[in-house]
């Protein structure tokens, strides 16, 4: 048990010195050498945990995803659905904005990946998606039994427009150098997805 603590332990270590290495030197010029020298461990400690520095940022995507995940599940006990759907959005851009420079990361190496890791990426990320958006159709779909939203459209069409403004709210953000200030577009957004563009 203590061995197997400690294994985690030192997997956690490598994965929080490399976020602040490829932060800090880009994921093409960062090495697993320069991780390991972060983490202060042998190079041949972090090959024991990750064979390649692709595989070190994969584990730091689904990490991060998961603290997202679990950050936004908190949210679902709410009852009022529109109230949910608000905290949610907040918590995801307050997260954005906790780790803007990781995102930008991520997004910047779009084109760093072979052929085969772009498919383990994609494979991750719509497995990922799918978790999210089932929690998004949920609380659609409760807001529409409520009567709180039009019934006119489905949950899947809906959901597809909330998704839409999301993202393109954040890769506004991003473009623009992730300056402070994406958590104060949540409700806005909010606000204009269940109202529309219509005046008041």
């Amino acid at each position: 048990m203590v061995r197997t603590e400690t294994r985690a332990a030192y997997r956690e270590a490598i994965l929080d010195a490399a976020t602040r290495v490829f932060g800090r030197l880009g994921f093409q010029d960062a090495k697993m050498a320069d991780i390991a020298a972060e983490a202060g461990v042998a190079a041949g400690t972090v090959y024991n945990y990750f064979k390649n520095k692709e595989e070190v940022f994969r584990s730091i995507l689904q990490r991060t995803h998961e603290l997202v995940y679990q950050r936004i599940l908190v949210h679902q006990q709410l009852e009022d659905p529109l109230e949910r759907m608000r905290a949610s959005t907040r918590e995801a851009f307050d997260f954005l904005e906790e780790h803007g420079a990781l995102f930008l990361l991520y997004v910047s190496i779009g084109g760093g990946f072979d052929w085969a890791q772009k498919r383990i990426e994609q494979a991750l990320m719509n497995e990922n998606h799918a978790r999210y958006l089932a929690l998004s159709h949920a609380t659609l779909r409760d807001a529409a039994a409520r009567g709180q939203i039009r019934n006119d459209l489905t949950v899947e069409q809906l959901a597809v427009f909330l998704s839409g403004l999301t993202d393109a709210t954040i890769f506004s953000w991003v473009r623009a150098g992730c300056p402070p200030g994406l958590r104060t577009q949540a409700d806005p957004l909010i606000d204009f997805f269940l109202n529309g563009a219509r005046a008041p």
